[in-house]
């Protein structure tokens, strides 16, 4: 995906009239999938390490991280849900910036994780600043939304949609988001994609996890 096309659909998505009613919205939207996918995540992470968090929006994954015991810092692009993280007591220190350009020192990580992120950036450009960023041995841990692969995943997938969208329709700071978002999800094809960017860049032990009857996934390397 282009880079101008990702951030639009980001800023189209994310705002302050909605940062305050994400952590709701993204629990029920999901069925309460979120949480355990989030806990999938942190089934890779050692505790006591340095993590960098991407789109850490309101900090549900950032909060989970640093009551593992890790070193965490954020870093998000819509300024609202940045204060909102704050509100909520999340004691982390975070960057008002894009997934793009990341403002740190190199070799500073022992992870780059992010969640939803995948399919709003251009993936060369996201794979070579976490390379950059990483420490030698260092993880990237991506998980995002995936368009479903089976047939029958496929319909049910349609179907969630269509519920979704009907649940929130007359809720006008998510009715953008819930007519684009299946479009959004078909094109990026990034759990595809990214295995490229990974390989270029020599990352190692490349694996891939669809969870939810392949409605999302997690794909985790190692940088050399």
């Amino acid at each position: 995906m282009k880079q101008k096309a990702g951030l639009e659909y980001a800023s189209a998505f994310f705002s302050k009239d909605n940062s305050e009613n994400y952590d709701h919205l993204v629990h029920y939207a999901t069925f309460g999938m979120d949480s355990r996918w989030k806990k999938k995540i942190l089934e890779n992470v050692e505790s006591d390490s340095i993590v960098l968090e991407l789109a850490c929006g309101t900090g549900i994954l950032s909060a989970i991280l640093s009551q593992a015991g890790n070193t965490v810092l954020g870093l998000d692009y819509t300024f609202s849900y940045l204060k909102v993280l704050k509100q909520k007591g999340i004691k982390i220190p975070v960057v008002n910036s894009t997934a793009e350009l990341i403002p740190f020192r190199s070799t500073m990580f022992d992870y780059i994780i992010t969640s939803y992120l995948p399919k709003y950036t251009t993936l060369d450009i996201l794979i070579n600043e976490c390379f950059r960023l990483l420490k030698s041995g260092g993880m990237i841990i991506l998980h995002d939304f995936t368009f479903p692969k089976y047939r029958l995943y496929k319909v049910a997938w349609e179907g969630y949609f269509k519920i979704i969208s009907l649940l929130w329709r007359k809720d006008k700071r998510w009715k953008y988001v819930f007519d684009e978002l299946d479009v959004l999800i078909r094109s990026s094809q990034w759990d595809l994609n990214v295995f490229e960017e990974l390989e270029k860049l020599k990352f190692s032990q490349i694996h891939k996890r669809y969870l939810t009857f392949q409605t999302s996934a997690i794909i985790t390397a190692i940088k050399p």
